[in-house]
């Protein structure tokens, strides 16, 4: 089996069982009435002067095969056939032999072979090395005889390339039909590329509704590239398809829209907007490495040009009852429009959900589905095509009669589809040991050939290796072959056999040879190009829909080739949406264990997660190691979806999942996953541990495993629920992380909540060592500075004021960022103060205009006694931080009574009056109100002041404990 993401697959399993043979004869050119099962025809043999002849009697009505390589060939009758007993091999026959309804013929070397059809039968004619007669057959042979045959000729064979042409016979409609042009298309509307001036429609009319202004907006930081606003309502919704290098975008809102805003963009200044009758068209002129992309935002769409295309969420299509569902989220009207390109008629749906579109076309008799990148778009081919909303998307009908669609097909009718599909490739159906025998042959006639000459030989052989499943000695000899002959490493069909042999031996990295523009136009080259992307990016929605449109070819293939594909393309299409096309294949392989996997896929996709929990712990419990392992991982994964584990529950039965296999992205991928699953459940060091042992385990992985790693870390930095984990897990995690900080260094939003994290431990014994620590290995100034001040603030603490002022100098950088630079200054001023050098610290901070160096400079002199300049500092940062007028909040009354405090102490009694008459109607009630009032009264002059001085003194009595903490002697640090 093929396995996406893993390591190199071994060679296919040889088998001595024949591989059955594809009854393409019953397909290619099948009459309307298949033989008879009891049918036999006997075979007879001949020698004449220059040839030898074998005559099979059969009816006008049998079809038949021939598959020639060299000296051998296989002649292949319709099924049901039954040959007689063999004759006498004719003189330059060198061997016949049966198996089943196919003759076997091993020629004389040079004799060459000539089939035809006489009277009814297929007569085989060898002729002698040499010269061979254009016309074989006798002379009283009518030409109207041997020109009926000459379609089903040796040109028309598989191997050289032809295909037997079918007979006339009924088919139903199937959805791969060619299409005729779109009939009387309307004429394109002229656009212009320059926004229209402010105030003026884009349609001739004077009246419509208001227009709207689109503006340029920011991206987030992880997406790379530019984009606008347009701020339609919320209710608007949109829809996305690109033609060439032009997207066109669909809104269901009819507004003016004014594109000035984007006259000197680089990339939208192109841009044109078209007002339809319910809708607004806009049309993107871009390069081809961007995509556009669409947002809803609470102020309107936002429209993006990226870099890189996000995963495209596939709408299922489904057909039933002659109709097709289109299931759509959140769908939004069905804009008509003409297409810009062609004219011809498109039915937009438009949805509000972003990001999920139509990942491949898709052709029939009567409309096309185009691929999309939001939305819908069809192209009606017939005039009773419609397309409507439902709460569950959108539907496509058709006629009285429902859709012209095919039902799910049986073996032969998915072969009949094939026969309507395109290949550049062919892979020989002969049976095994002939093949064997050939490719035997085919080796030893290379190693008789002149150096020179053999890569075409080692190119043959190769191609029968192929068929055989032997992949790895098939890209072994074609890369021989190359190396041999400039011609064949020029020749695109040997580069996509190299590519092909490459992804079944399990190494599509060394694909490449698939994307050489050459090979483009075939259904086959599409459908190996589409393997390759699944085996990269497991159930990608683009993979899927190649494959489910070229997955009949698979039944051409011989049985090798389909038991290591069909699995993989049905996890594919399952996983992609495309879960009827998954269905039909699932059914042409009803008793094939190789697709079990597939089968629990498609349960879990229809929603049966008991019967897909059951087939899974089946195949976890089964013989083969792959399927064991990815199905027990899946297992536990439905399991934590449907609510039967936790996430704790799920990341331990994972954990014992690794062992199960080993050794390549598979392995990756669930390392990544158990440790994501630890991050999201808190057990932050348990998760980063196992992300680094990973990178250790995996060292060609090794970047993008430290990217994660180091995210991971900020997201630990950054979480608020580590503050509920005990202070001993959280240093332990940054001890054994600090030199992810090494990368990250400089970074605000990792270096500042770590520090501050670190200093809010109430641990300073075990937080000291680590930020001494990271100030030791800071390779940014700015983190070194920051680390350095949250030391700086743990000495002061411990009272090691010395050491304090130590780090600060010995952290100390110019060019800090402002925050930084105060907050090291108020620090370095009240370390002075508190070593024994007030002034100092005061003096520092003296040219300091914010608010809280002013705060921290009036803390100091109320500490040092020094009030008149307290006072003086107080009063300054009122002046900077109270509003003129309106009732004061708690904080500004405790900064009031902070001045209050301070001009009292002072002696200040014009002061206090001036702040009495300022502040006593603002600061309230309360006590805090009481304590301003009582230190602001007027002094006692007279007799009639004397029972107000005796209120006082009971209030003063009565001032609560929680206003002594505003008191100099007792401001903490």
């Amino acid at each position: 089996m093929l396995r996406s993401g893993g390591r190199e697959a071994p060679s296919f399993r040889r088998s001595s069982a024949g591989v059955a043979v594809v009854a393409t004869a019953l397909i290619l050119a099948a009459p309307a009435k298949a033989a008879s099962p009891d049918l036999s025809a006997g075979i007879r043999s001949g020698n004449h002067a220059d040839f030898g002849r074998v005559v099979i009697d059969t009816n006008g009505r049998t079809s038949f095969v021939l598959d020639r390589d060299g000296d051998h060939a296989v002649l292949h009758l319709a099924p049901g056939m039954m040959l007689g007993r063999l004759p006498t091999p004719p003189r330059n026959v060198a061997g016949l032999s049966l198996s089943g309804n196919a003759l076997d013929l091993v020629l004389r070397h040079g004799a060459t072979l000539h089939a035809t059809r006489m009277n009814g039968r297929v007569v085989l004619d060898v002729f002698d090395p040499g010269p061979a007669p254009l016309k074989p057959a006798p002379a009283k042979e009518t030409a109207k005889e041997t020109a009926k045959p000459a379609a089903l000729s040796m040109a028309s064979s598989p191997e050289i390339g032809g295909r037997t042409p079918p007979l006339p016979v009924e088919r139903p409609a199937v959805e791969a039909q060619p299409l005729p042009p779109p009939a009387d298309p309307e004429p394109p509307v002229v656009e212009t590329a320059r926004p229209p001036p402010p105030g003026r429609d884009t349609l001739p009319e004077n009246e419509g509704p208001v227009g709207l202004r689109v503006r340029r907006v920011k991206l987030p930081k992880e997406l790379d590239g530019t984009a606008f606003l347009v701020p339609f309502d919320a209710t608007t919704s949109a829809a996305a398809f690109e033609s060439g290098e032009v997207t066109t975008v669909v809104f269901d809102e009819r507004r003016p829209v004014d594109m000035a805003g984007l006259t000197d963009d680089p990339v939208f200044s192109g841009a044109s907007v078209r007002l339809l009758p319910n809708g607004t068209v806009f049309r993107i002129p871009h390069k081809p490495a961007l995509s556009i992309v669409l947002t809803p935002l609470p102020r309107g769409w936002r429209i993006a040009a990226l870099t890189v295309l996000p995963k495209l969420q596939p709408i299922g299509v489904s057909a039933a009852e002659g109709r097709v569902n289109l299931a759509a989220e959140q769908p939004g009207d069905v804009v008509p429009m003409a297409d810009p390109e062609t004219g011809a008629t498109l039915l937009v749906g438009t949805q509000h959900r972003p990001g999920q579109g139509i990942a491949w076309a898709r052709t029939t008799p009567e409309f096309i589905l185009r691929p999309t990148s939001q939305g819908v778009v069809v192209e009606p081919l017939s005039d009773a095509i419609a397309l409507r909303q439902t709460q569950a998307g959108f539907i496509l009908s058709g006629g009285a009669g429902g859709l012209a669609m095919s039902p799910p097909t049986s073996l032969t009718t998915a072969l009949m589809d094939a026969a309507h599909l395109t290949s550049r490739l062919h892979f020989s159906t002969m049976p095994r040991e002939a093949l064997l025998r050939q490719s035997i042959r085919q080796l030893d006639d290379a190693a008789a050939t002149p150096p020179q000459a053999r890569a075409p030989k080692h190119r043959a052989a190769a191609e029968s290796f192929l068929a055989l499943g032997m992949a790895a000695e098939a890209e072994g000899l074609l890369r021989m072959a190359a190396a041999e002959d400039p011609k064949e490493a020029a020749s695109a069909d040997t580069e996509a056999m190299t590519a092909i042999a490459a992804l079944l031996a399990g190494r599509p990295d060394e694909a490449d040879g698939l994307a050489d523009p050459k090979l483009d136009g075939t259904d086959d080259i599409a459908l190996w190009r589409a393997i390759r992307l699944a085996m990269r990016d497991e159930g990608s929605p683009a993979a899927a829909a190649a494959i489910a449109a070229a997955a009949p070819l698979v039944f051409q293939y011989p049985q090798p080739i389909q038991e290591h594909i069909l699995p993989l393309m049905a996890e594919t299409m399952i996983e992609g949406g495309e879960l009827a096309p998954a269905a039909r294949l699932l059914a042409l392989s009803k008793d094939d264990p190789r697709v079990a996997y597939a089968r629990a896929l498609m349960r879990q996709a229809e929603g049966d997660t008991g019967q897909a929990l059951t087939m899974l712990d089946a195949l976890a419990a089964g013989h083969d190691q792959f399927d064991r392992a990815r199905a027990a991982v899946r297992a536990v994964e439905l399991r934590l979806t449907s609510g039967a584990l936790n996430k704790t529950q799920a990341a331990d039965a994972l954990d014992k999942l690794l062992y199960a296999w080993r050794g390549d992205g598979r392995e990756l991928a669930l390392r990544q996953r158990v440790a994501d699953l630890r991050a999201q459940t808190g057990a932050w060091q348990t998760a980063l541990s196992g992300l680094r042992q990973a990178e250790a385990d995996f060292p060609e992985q090794a970047a993008p495993i430290h990217a994660r790693l180091k995210d991971m870390f900020s997201d630990m930095i950054h979480d608020p629920a580590t503050e509920k984990l005990p202070p001993l897990s959280f240093i332990a995690a940054v001890e054994e992380n600090a030199d992810l900080l090494n990368d990250i260094g400089g970074d605000q939003g990792v270096d500042a909540p770590l520090a501050e994290r670190l200093l809010a431990l109430d641990l300073p014994s075990r937080a000291k060592p680590v930020l001494e620590k990271l100030v030791k290995q800071a390779k940014s100034a700015v983190a070194k500075a920051r680390y350095g001040a949250s030391l700086a603030t743990l000495d002061a603490r411990e009272g090691d004021d010395a050491g304090a002022l130590a780090v600060l100098d010995a952290s100390e950088s110019p060019d800090l960022p402002d925050d930084l630079a105060e907050r090291r200054l108020i620090l370095r001023a009240d370390t002075l103060a508190h070593h024994g050098d007030p002034a100092a610290g005061a003096a520092l901070l003296a040219a300091a205009g914010s608010a809280e160096a002013i705060q921290a400079r009036a803390q100091i002199l109320e500490t040092a006694g020094n009030w008149a300049a307290a006072e003086q500092a107080w009063s300054d940062c009122v002046a900077l931080t109270l509003p003129e007028s309106g009732t004061l909040d708690e904080g500004q009354a405790k900064m009031v009574l902070r001045l209050t405090t301070a001009t009292a102490r002072a002696g200040d009694e014009t002061g206090l009056a001036g702040l009495r008459e300022r502040f006593g109607s603002r600061i309230g009630s309360g006590p805090l109100a009481d304590m301003f009032r009582l230190l602001t009264a007027a002094p006692v002059r007279t007799s009639a002041d004397i029972k107000r001085s005796q209120t006082e003194m009971n209030l003063a009595a009565s001032i609560p404990a929680d206003l002594k903490a505003l008191q100099p002697s007792t401001v903490s640090r």
